[in-house]
């Protein structure tokens, strides 16, 4: 029997379906921790979409095709990460042979490198939260605990990002 409560649905399926489901995933991303995250994002949207338009007929299978796009999802951000890490060290090679190495104009301008780590922090190969989440921890100096309070996530999930964006 299927719960009709979205909590009592979410737990239904954490109890009885979690083993099947991150079995699969793992096997699709060929990753445990990809397969994690996208299993707690699903659940994560599993909440607010079932508050809104109730508990689906199979809830085990929605949460498991949502897991996959979130993981399809994963490798379009890092196949453009990829592309565009490629495309910008092309440029910056191409900008090196066409400067002579003692008059770079942009350090005349800027003494430190913050500005360009903040155009790093902002790629927008990463997604919103984990852009404002990196530059928060890496420019603005505050405390993974202080940036996932402010997200209203816990401080793991947080931190996982982070290391995510680092990546």
């Amino acid at each position: 029997m299927i719960p009709d409560r979205p909590a009592a649905a979410i737990e239904a399926v954490v109890r009885d379906e979690t083993p099947r489901i991150i079995a699969a995933l793992i096997r699709i991303a060929g990753s445990f921790d990809l397969a994690e995250d996208a299993l707690q994002e699903a659940l994560t949207a599993a909440i607010a979409h079932w508050r809104r338009s109730g508990v689906p007929r199979n809830p085990g299978a929605w949460i498991m095709a949502v897991a996959q796009r979130k993981l399809i999802d994963y490798g379009r951000r890092a196949k453009t990460r990829h592309d565009n890490v490629e495309a910008l060290s092309r440029a910056m090679t191409q900008a090196a042979e066409r400067n002579e190495p003692d008059s770079d104009p942009v350090e005349s301008f800027y003494p430190d490198d913050r500005l360009r780590l903040i155009f790093t922090c902002c790629h927008p190969a990463l997604n919103l939260e984990a852009r404002i989440a990196f530059t928060l921890r890496t420019l603005g100096r505050l405390t993974t605990a202080e940036i996932a309070r402010a997200f209203l996530v816990s401080e793991s999930t947080l931190a996982q990002r982070i290391v995510r964006a680092k990546n």
